[in-house]
Order: structure tokens, then C-alpha cells, then sequence
């Protein structure tokens, strides 16, 4: 039994899409028993790491019949340790995901000692254990330190898969005992066809927006998407109405449950900071079906006027200011504001 709960979003077909050259290699790695006991699975949020991380424990522990020509390179997707896999039920597949008991975002140290005692039984049926931290980047210094001599000697026939957006957000006593895996974007074409639409043009804005990372597309063609467009058209009006309004605005937004607060203000953040760079990409002559905000065309075209690469700029600190302050939990409804006092000044009052 996992000693926390798994990532909340576990995929039940862990077939990931794109980055088959590095799963290749991975496999490949194995094949030649050079498979390293701690890997870094590192790559944008949505990009498939996850999948990729239950792919190659499938793969390591398929009981399926043995392929005709040479060593099994793809699971066999049926046996028993496959569909346990897939659906996160495997006893000696660990997954560790953020603490259920704990307000904050975090990996905790109970969650460390709950899993060193977790990995002093023997595995159950697997022919190799493997531990999937994701996000490894929440986990604690104290979580970190207590699993260092862990990852640095594994139990027999365990390994780590340590799953994060940026490497050097671990300790560097964990990035010393590991061997770094890159996942980048896959190409927006691919992601969608993968997504598989009756409306190709949906499909495509969806992959557009999700910067190539194929979970994220998923997210957004499930109603992420229209959520979105929604909070963009709310900000644009607002921006363009008076003072008392926009701070109306932002109060709302800055109220209610923390983390959907919080989920609010990254979207709103993530919104700015796209029509920003719609504005780079318009300027730099891209085609309008590569712009984030494809469908308002004249609103990215009005924004560049008036912003202009230097006012680009100066939105994108006020953006990176604003996250600075929500990691360090200044007043969400302050920050925010600010935010949008630096649009509102950038913009002449429209958008």
C-alpha cells in the first residue's frame, strides 16, 4: 500500500505521446542493466512524464509472452502487473503526490518516513519497485534529507523516478544522486490529432495553449479551454472600464478557498503573460494560428500598438513580480491589483 496518496490526476493508459526517443532510451538503458537507480524526469507540467514513468515500470515488470525479436521494447498491456499499473492499484508501484494532510503544497516529512518504512518489506509481486515522486520539487528539505541515504542506496530491486518542471528546483544533494531525463514539448500537430476532436479546430487551440504538453491539452479540451476564454474576456473588460470596477474585479478574484484562489490568480497570470507573448509573436510576423488568443486577432493587434516590445517587457516583470509575491504569500488581492495597475498604465486605459 502507497504511504500518501498518488498524484490526484493518475492516468489509467499511461501511453504517453511524443518523447518516444527518450522513452526509447530509457528502455534501451534497462535492456543493458545500466538502468540508474534514481532518475530525474524533468519537462513542462502536462508533457507526459508521468505516463512516461508508469511506461517503463510496465515495460520492467510485464508478465506478458516474451516478443518474437529481441528484448521486450513495449508492454504488453494486458498481464496483471500491466493493468495494475495502469490503474495505480500496483502494491510496488509507489506513487508519492502532495500531502492530503497538510494546507500547503508540500511533500512532507511524514510522507518520507511513512514510505522508508513502506520500502523495508519486500516487493510483493513486482520484478523491480519503483518509487514515483511527482512533484519532487514540493518535497520538503527535511523530506528530502530523510530519503538522501534512500536514494543514494536503494533497497534491492527499487527504484526512484523523481518527476518535476525544473531540476534545479531539488536540493542539490538529490540532483547528485540522480541521472537527469529531459521531456520536451511535442509538436503541436501531433497533440492535436492525439487529442482526437470532432472539431479540429478546437483541438488545435487547445494544443496551441498547451505549449505542446499533451495532459495539458486534455485538461484544456475538458473545459479548461472555455474557463480560460472566459477569465481573458472578463480581464479585458475590466482593463478597459474604470478604476472601482477593475477593483472590484480583483477582490472577487482574491476571495474563497485558498487553492482555488490560488488557481485563479495562476490562470490570470498565465492569460497576461500569453497575450504578452502573442504580442512578440504578431510582431516577429508569426501566423495567427500559432497565437495563443487566435480568435481575437484585433485585440492582439491593438495590445502590440500600444505596448511595443519595450512595454512587452515591463509586462512581463509586473507578471514575474506578481508570482514572486504569491510564493511568498503577500496579500493575493495587493498583488493582483498591482498587476493590473501596470496593464491598465501599459494600455492607456484599453485593450
Amino acid at each position: 500500500m502507497s504511504p500518501s496518496s498518488p498524484p490526484a490526476a493518475a492516468a489509467t493508459d499511461p501511453q504517453p505521446v511524443g518523447n518516444e526517443a527518450v522513452l526509447r532510451r530509457l528502455i534501451e538503458t534497462y535492456h543493458a542493466d545500466r538502468l540508474h537507480h534514481c532518475l530525474i524526469l524533468e519537462g513542462p507540467r502536462g508533457v507526459g512524464k508521468a505516463a512516461a514513468a508508469r511506461r517503463l515500470a510496465m515495460l520492467v515488470n510485464c508478465d506478458g509472452p516474451a516478443e518474437l525479436l529481441g528484448p521486450r521494447t513495449t508492454p504488453c498491456g494486458e498481464c496483471w502487473s500491466c493493468r495494475h499499473i495502469a490503474r495505480g492499484e500496483h502494491p510496488d508501484i509507489i506513487e508519492i503526490g502532495l500531502d492530503p494532510e497538510r494546507a500547503t503544497p508540500i511533500i512532507s516529512v511524514r510522507q518520507a518516513r511513512a514510505l522508508l518504512g513502506a520500502l523495508q518489506l519486500h516487493p510483493f509481486h513486482a520484478r523491480q519497485r519503483f518509487v514515483i515522486i511527482d512533484p519532487a520539487d514540493a518535497m520538503t528539505q527535511e523530506a528530502a534529507n530523510a530519503l538522501l541515504k534512500t536514494l543514494e542506496e536503494p533497497p534491492t530491486r527499487t527504484g526512484f523516478i523523481l518527476i518535476t518542471e525544473r531540476t534545479s528546483d531539488l536540493l542539490p544533494t538529490v540532483r547528485s544522486r540522480s541521472q537527469r531525463v529531459r521531456f520536451g514539448p511535442v509538436e503541436v500537430e501531433r497533440v492535436a490529432a492525439w487529442l482526437d476532436l470532432d472539431d479540429p479546430r478546437r483541438a488545435w487551440e487547445a494544443a496551441v495553449l498547451s505549449d505542446g504538453c499533451p495532459d495539458r491539452a486534455r485538461e484544456l479540451v475538458d473545459g479548461e479551454l472555455d474557463r480560460w476564454r472566459q477569465v481573458r474576456d472578463e480581464l479585458v473588460a475590466v482593463l478597459r472600464g474604470p478604476t472601482p470596477e477593475r477593483l472590484a474585479w480583483t477582490e472577487k478574484q482574491a476571495r474563497g478557498d485558498r487553492d482555488a484562489v490560488r488557481q485563479r490568480l495562476d490562470r490570470i497570470l498565465d492569460i497576461v503573460s500569453r497575450l504578452a507573448r502573442d504580442c512578440l509573436r504578431l510582431e516577429a510576423g508569426s501566423p495567427s494560428s500559432v497565437l495563443y488568443n487566435a480568435d481575437q486577432p484585433e485585440l492582439i493587434a491593438a495590445m502590440n500598438r500600444r505596448l511595443g516590445p519595450a512595454g512587452v517587457a515591463r509586462v512581463d516583470a509586473a507578471v514575474a513580480e506578481a508570482r514572486r509575491e504569491l510564493e511568498a504569500n503577500v496579500n493575493n488581492r495587493l498583488a493582483l491589483d498591482a498587476l493590473l495597475a501596470v496593464l491598465h498604465r501599459e494600455l492607456g486605459g484599453r485593450a
